[in-house]
């Protein structure tokens, strides 16, 4: 791990990135005691996920495979008085 001072920092940023991209830690030092403030780390890339398939279930085909289904108000309410209590 590199430790600098704020101003260190500041003069050789370009060249603080360069090493943080390699892989080093660098730790940003603060005010006369020299007390750690930040610490620059390089940020690991996440494997990207896999793109979901649009409609799950669109490979089983169509829910009515009856061509001549016709979905009438009177078709949806025809069972409601058996799910009624």
């Amino acid at each position: 791990m590199i430790q600098m001072t704020v101003g260190d920092f500041k003069a050789q940023f370009s060249a603080v990135l360069d090493k943080v991209l390699q892989g080093d830690e660098v730790q940003i030092l603060y005010g006369r005691s020299k007390k750690p403030v930040a610490q620059i780390t390089k940020i690991e890339e996440k494997p990207k996920k896999k793109k979901r398939p649009i409609g799950m279930y669109a490979h089983l085909g169509p829910y009515w495979e009856d061509e001549t289904f016709e979905f009438t108000p009177e078709n949806l309410f025809d069972n409601m008085d058996d799910l009624l209590l």
